[in-house]
């Protein structure tokens, strides 16, 4: 027997244990260092550079303006941070893209501003704030926009019937986010019917860190998405689901975020179980500042060993419903081989 061996055997458990701890600490403050220095060069700051920095910035910018098409009743003269934004990142991606032109995320743009563009000069509200952002090329773009028909996606209650039968195929291509719902209440039973859908969804050995909260007083849902902040514009929801990965199911630094990982896999599942229920939903981002995160777990009492994945507004189908287009990249901007 080795010394090694011999002095591990003399010494108590609980100092071989803290020895471990210390050593996952350490391993744990070089990673997350590794982890912020990736990020820190790699998101898609305001002064960004590169081609797909600048995209997913308009991308967040264009969504805010879709938006808008969604509500009941359109509110005019909303967004002008938005098109500022659009107009500034718009100018820089054409320097980048010589084929800035047939850029797909350009074009969205183009034709969400050319809706916005009509809509306002139909109901005879001045746009000089909305035209003075652009150059005469990309006003031109807007103009020709404004005079064609924006594909707005309207969603029928009856197309939903037979959600439960239609083959996967089928059934992702019918899920959209919705974010107005019904009067009609939603039960426990239907909600436990599309979790308990949800529970075959794979997790790191098997260890199923997620977890599931649902949420039906209004005052506090009201209260829980005015700290989210992205639900403006809409009713209260009749439920809200927050889906979180338990931290206690990992084992060490390598696993520090796999929770998000298997919290996002069981969340999809959770999407198409409801769109298979016949349940209207939408994820809604809980990505939180330290601030906002604190006043999350007061408001909803989630303990310090849960991470948040996301938010999910549940409702039943309105008889009919406006969604935002969102527009999805073909394969050829995801496979990357």
């Amino acid at each position: 027997m080795s010394l090694k061996t011999t002095i591990k055997q003399l010494l108590p458990n609980s100092w071989i244990l803290k020895r471990q701890r210390m050593k996952t600490a350490i391993q744990l403050r070089k990673d997350v260092h590794t982890d912020r220095r990736r990020f820190a060069k790699a998101y898609a700051a305001p002064a960004c550079v590169s081609q797909t920095q600048m995209e997913s910035l308009l991308i967040f910018f264009v969504h805010q303006i879709e938006k808008g098409f969604s509500f009941d009743e359109y509110q005019f003269g909303r967004g002008k941070g938005a098109l500022r934004n659009i107009a500034d990142l718009s100018a820089r991606l054409r320097i980048v893209d010589a084929d800035w032109r047939n850029n797909p995320v350009y074009r969205d743009a183009v034709l969400a501003l050319g809706e916005y563009l009509r809509r306002h000069l139909s109901a005879g509200h001045d746009t000089t704030y909305m035209t003075s952002l652009f150059d005469v090329e990309m006003l031109n773009d807007i103009e020709r926009a404004s005079k064609r028909n924006y594909p707005c996606i309207e969603l029928s209650k009856n197309d939903k019937l037979d959600n439960a039968d239609v083959p996967f195929h089928e059934l992702v291509e019918r899920r959209h986010a919705i974010r107005s719902y019904s009067e009609q209440p939603v039960t426990r039973a239907e909600l436990e019917e599309a979790i308990t859908l949800s529970l075959r969804t794979p997790s790191v050995c098997n260890r199923q860190p997620a977890r599931v909260r649902i949420f039906t007083d209004a005052k506090q849902i009201s209260n829980a998405l005015k700290i989210q902040g992205g639900f403006g514009g809409y009713d209260t929801p009749p439920v809200l689901m927050l889906v979180t990965a338990d931290l206690q199911a990992f084992m060490g630094s390598n696993e520090r975020n796999e929770g998000y990982v298997d919290g996002g896999l069981f969340s999809m599942s959770l999407l198409y179980a409801l769109e298979s229920c016949g349940l209207a939903a939408c994820p809604l981002n809980t990505m939180f500042s330290q601030e906002t995160d604190r006043k999350t777990r007061e408001l909803l009492h989630i303990p310090e060993n849960e991470v948040f994945i996301m938010y999910i507004s549940v409702g039943h189908f309105r008889e009919t419903s406006r969604i935002c287009r969102s527009q999805r990249f073909g394969l050829d901007r995801i496979l990357m081989n």
